[in-house]
Protein backbone atom coordinates (compact mmCIF):
# COMPACT_ATOMS: atom_id res chain seq x y z
CA UNK A 1 0.00 0.00 0.00
CA UNK A 2 1.50 3.52 -1.10
CA UNK A 3 1.21 6.76 1.43
CA UNK A 4 -1.76 7.92 -0.95
CA UNK A 5 -3.86 4.64 -0.98
CA UNK A 6 -3.39 4.25 2.75
CA UNK A 7 -4.02 7.86 3.21
CA UNK A 8 -7.44 7.33 0.87
CA UNK A 9 -8.17 4.06 2.75
CA UNK A 10 -8.83 6.04 6.21
CA UNK A 11 -10.72 8.78 4.71
CA UNK A 12 -12.93 6.06 3.02
CA UNK A 13 -13.53 4.57 6.30
CA UNK A 14 -14.19 7.39 8.51
CA UNK A 15 -16.48 9.23 5.64
CA UNK A 16 -18.52 6.00 5.57
CA UNK A 17 -19.02 6.61 9.17
CA UNK A 18 -20.56 9.86 8.83
CA UNK A 19 -17.32 11.97 9.68
CA UNK A 20 -16.36 15.23 7.85
CA UNK A 21 -12.44 14.28 6.58
CA UNK A 22 -10.10 17.84 5.64
CA UNK A 23 -6.22 17.78 4.79
CA UNK A 24 -4.56 20.24 6.14
CA UNK A 25 -3.78 23.54 3.36
CA UNK A 26 -0.16 24.74 3.10
CA UNK A 27 1.51 20.93 2.89
CA UNK A 28 1.82 20.84 6.93
CA UNK A 29 3.94 17.78 7.68
CA UNK A 30 2.63 17.38 11.11
CA UNK A 31 -0.87 16.65 10.77
CA UNK A 32 -2.25 14.33 7.37
CA UNK A 33 -5.82 14.52 8.26
CA UNK A 34 -8.62 16.75 10.41
CA UNK A 35 -11.40 14.86 11.37
CA UNK A 36 -14.66 16.76 12.22
CA UNK A 37 -16.64 14.07 14.42
CA UNK A 38 -20.27 13.62 14.45
CA UNK A 39 -20.73 15.95 17.29
CA UNK A 40 -18.87 18.47 15.97
CA UNK A 41 -15.28 17.87 17.64
CA UNK A 42 -12.00 17.97 15.55
CA UNK A 43 -9.69 15.07 16.02
CA UNK A 44 -6.04 15.13 14.10
CA UNK A 45 -4.80 12.01 12.16
CA UNK A 46 -1.60 11.18 11.64
CA UNK A 47 -0.98 8.17 8.75
CA UNK A 48 1.71 5.82 8.82
CA UNK A 49 2.43 3.05 7.10
CA UNK A 50 4.66 -0.34 8.34
CA UNK A 51 8.32 0.00 8.78
CA UNK A 52 9.37 -3.06 6.39
CA UNK A 53 7.61 -5.99 4.31
CA UNK A 54 9.43 -8.09 7.16
CA UNK A 55 7.81 -6.04 10.13
CA UNK A 56 4.20 -5.64 8.65
CA UNK A 57 2.67 -4.83 12.00
CA UNK A 58 5.62 -2.30 13.06
CA UNK A 59 5.75 1.66 12.98
CA UNK A 60 8.17 4.56 13.56
CA UNK A 61 7.40 8.01 14.76
CA UNK A 62 9.77 11.20 15.21
CA UNK A 63 9.20 12.19 18.36
CA UNK A 64 6.25 14.35 19.16
CA UNK A 65 4.04 16.08 21.73
CA UNK A 66 1.16 13.44 22.46
CA UNK A 67 -1.95 15.07 22.49
CA UNK A 68 -5.64 14.18 23.78
CA UNK A 69 -7.03 14.35 20.36
CA UNK A 70 -4.11 13.05 17.77
CA UNK A 71 -4.43 9.55 16.74
CA UNK A 72 -1.55 7.79 14.75
CA UNK A 73 -3.75 5.47 12.39
CA UNK A 74 -1.29 2.85 11.99
CA UNK A 75 -1.99 1.29 8.14
CA UNK A 76 -0.49 -2.68 8.23
CA UNK A 77 -0.92 -4.53 5.11
CA UNK A 78 -4.40 -6.31 4.15
CA UNK A 79 -5.43 -3.18 4.61
CA UNK A 80 -5.72 -3.21 8.84
CA UNK A 81 -5.94 -0.04 10.39
CA UNK A 82 -5.00 0.67 14.38
CA UNK A 83 -6.44 3.95 15.51
CA UNK A 84 -3.67 4.60 18.55
CA UNK A 85 -4.59 7.64 20.71
CA UNK A 86 -1.14 9.21 20.52
CA UNK A 87 -0.72 9.18 24.48
CA UNK A 88 -0.96 5.01 24.37
CA UNK A 89 1.66 5.40 20.93
CA UNK A 90 3.98 7.33 23.26
CA UNK A 91 3.79 4.79 25.95
CA UNK A 92 3.86 1.77 24.25
CA UNK A 93 6.75 2.55 21.73
CA UNK A 94 10.13 1.74 22.17
CA UNK A 95 13.18 4.32 21.65
CA UNK A 96 15.82 5.42 24.16
CA UNK A 97 15.47 9.26 25.50
CA UNK A 98 17.18 11.68 23.07
CA UNK A 99 16.58 9.02 20.09
CA UNK A 100 14.76 10.75 17.24
CA UNK A 101 11.80 8.43 16.47
CA UNK A 102 9.75 5.73 18.56
CA UNK A 103 9.08 2.66 17.27
CA UNK A 104 5.80 0.72 18.08
CA UNK A 105 6.00 -3.42 16.99
CA UNK A 106 2.63 -4.74 17.73
CA UNK A 107 4.27 -8.04 17.28
CA UNK A 108 7.12 -7.81 19.63
CA UNK A 109 8.28 -10.90 20.86
CA UNK A 110 7.19 -10.95 24.62
CA UNK A 111 5.01 -12.54 27.15
CA UNK A 112 1.80 -10.62 25.17
CA UNK A 113 2.34 -9.10 21.92
CA UNK A 114 1.04 -5.37 21.76
CA UNK A 115 -1.23 -6.89 19.06
CA UNK A 116 -3.53 -8.58 21.90
CA UNK A 117 -2.83 -5.88 24.51
CA UNK A 118 -3.71 -2.83 22.26
CA UNK A 119 -6.38 -4.81 20.31
CA UNK A 120 -9.32 -2.65 21.48
CA UNK A 121 -7.99 -0.17 18.65
CA UNK A 122 -7.85 -2.32 15.91
CA UNK A 123 -10.42 -1.10 13.31
CA UNK A 124 -12.71 0.67 15.79
CA UNK A 125 -13.20 3.58 13.53
CA UNK A 126 -15.77 5.04 15.84
CA UNK A 127 -12.98 5.91 18.45
CA UNK A 128 -12.60 8.84 15.86
CA UNK A 129 -16.37 9.02 14.15
CA UNK A 130 -17.60 8.99 17.55
CA UNK A 131 -14.97 10.60 19.58
CA UNK A 132 -17.07 12.20 21.87
CA UNK A 133 -18.20 9.05 23.36
CA UNK A 134 -14.99 7.79 24.17
CA UNK A 135 -12.65 10.67 24.86
CA UNK A 136 -12.80 9.70 28.83
CA UNK A 137 -11.64 6.05 28.13
CA UNK A 138 -9.27 6.60 25.15
CA UNK A 139 -5.63 6.32 27.05
CA UNK A 140 -6.57 3.34 29.15
CA UNK A 141 -7.05 -0.35 26.44
CA UNK A 142 -9.01 -1.82 29.56
CA UNK A 143 -11.11 1.19 30.50
CA UNK A 144 -12.05 1.58 26.84
CA UNK A 145 -12.66 -1.90 26.55
CA UNK A 146 -15.32 -1.90 29.14
CA UNK A 147 -16.87 1.00 27.54
CA UNK A 148 -17.31 -0.74 24.31
CA UNK A 149 -18.97 -3.67 26.30
CA UNK A 150 -21.58 -1.32 27.87
CA UNK A 151 -22.64 0.78 24.56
Amino acid sequence: MTDTSARQYVVNSLVERHAAVFEPVGGSTDIDLAVRTGDGQYVEVIVRESMAAEEPRSFTMRRFRPRPHLFILCIAPGPEAWLVPSTVFERFATGAPGEPEWALQFDAPQDEPLSERLSVYRERWALIANYGEYRSTLNDPLALRVRIAML
